[in-house]
């Protein structure tokens, strides 16, 4: 979400007419109503380095990808969260579907200097067949360590038109969730979540430990790329992502 999206709430008439605006143009998957204000008023700590590494899509081009980073880094400049991007390398589609991709980018490793995989994914016609006759998902990320992900980058659905979902607003919304955010109506409750991980991220920095760490839905904190890499061993495959029924992402449809 922008902040050039933001809904500046002065009444609570003008709250309520937010909520429904902004329910009817995101499909009900956003972090809350933001309100920039409050965040410049709040005491976010000190600036922590999040260092994001990305795969691209060849469909995605780099003018793309660039202004893409450029959002991100700007979104969350404001909660004393610098956005580094080491590196950005090419990324062959591993499948159709959101779950494909997901797994695809899940069992990959966590390296250093990298905090998040994120994946820039971009369209084919089968793509546009899909988001003219069903609902498609433009993003999402694994929920067992909040620390890979991906987006759809490129325009080219009459679902993505109408939500209005364009590429920048799609990623920075998959970088709250990788700060621990969920979704709802109010954005208070994701700035106590964005306060809580930079206290965690400090105490691993001032451990010695080069690494922003991830927390899950379930509370559970990952201080090291070795405890997020072992939840994703190719030998748990079937553990982390079970045929049954289950929520094991967090998806974002329009």
């Amino acid at each position: 979400m922008r902040r050039a999206d933001i809904f500046h709430i002065s009444t609570i008439n003008h709250l309520l007419l937010s909520a429904v605006v902004a329910f009817l143009l995101s499909g009900c998957t956003m972090i809350g109503l933001q309100d920039m204000k409050a965040v410049g008023e709040r005491d976010f700590g000190p600036e922590e380095r999040f260092c994001i590494c990305m795969y691209k899509d060849d469909a995605v081009s780099d003018k793309r990808a660039e202004e893409i980073i450029s959002a991100i880094k700007e979104e969350f400049e404001p909660f004393g969260i610098h956005v580094d991007v080491p590196w950005v390398r090419p990324w062959q589609r591993a499948g159709f579907t959101s779950r494909e991709i997901l797994e695809d980018i899940a069992y990959r490793p966590i390296e250093p200097p990298c905090d998040r995989l994120f994946v820039l994914v971009g369209r084919d016609f089968k793509d546009f067949l899909w988001g003219v006759l069903l609902p498609e998902m433009n993003g999402g990320v694994e929920t067992h360590t909040m620390t890979k992900g991906f987006a759809v980058a490129e325009m080219g659905s009459i679902n993505q038109i109408l939500t209005l979902k364009n590429p920048k607003a799609i990623s920075t919304h998959e970088i709250y969730h990788f700060l621990g955010c969920g979704h709802g109506l109010f954005a208070d409750t994701c700035y106590d979540q964005i306060l809580r991980i930079k206290v965690a991220a400090r105490q691993n920095r001032e451990a010695g430990r080069d690494f922003f760490p991830s927390i899950n839905f379930d509370g559970r904190i990952f201080w090291t790329r070795s405890d997020v890499n072992r939840r994703f061993d190719r030998r748990q495959a079937k553990k982390a992502f079970p045929t049954g029924k289950g929520k094991q992402t967090y998806e974002d449809a329009s």
